[in-house]
């Protein structure tokens, strides 16, 4: 499986595209967050939720993860809004800002909990 963008996971969820965005923006308020270019681990437990990647723009960071509680997605651009902080050293504090990041979703999280629906 692979990494997808928020209009191909759509699509493997519910043919009622209003439908499968709904369950999947539930799923991400629960997600998981990978580190962006990495690969998850092996799954054993059936509990875990929906695990995603969210890429801030160059030289920002993620922080925290209030913003997931309620997601304010772009779905064509596959994109989230975030809270992310300018990279720089731990004596020049910076403050938060708004911003999109990429998102995407693992494939196979998405077959293990709606493959029988769509």
């Amino acid at each position: 499986m692979t990494w997808l963008r928020l209009d191909d996971a759509t699509a493997l969820i519910d043919h009622d595209v209003e439908k499968a965005r709904e369950r999947l923006a539930r799923a991400i308020s629960k997600a998981w967050r990978v580190r962006p270019g990495g690969l998850p681990q092996m799954l054993d437990d059936a509990n875990v939720p929906l695990r995603i990647q969210v890429t801030p723009a160059p030289r920002l960071r993620v922080e925290g993860r209030a913003w997931l509680e309620n997601p304010v997605l772009h779905w064509e651009a596959s994109e989230i809004e975030c809270l992310c902080k300018v990279w720089a050293p731990a004596s020049q504090p910076a403050p938060l800002t708004q911003s999109r990041g990429k998102i995407e979703v693992w494939g196979e999280d998405l077959v293990r909990l709606w493959g029988g629906d769509g």
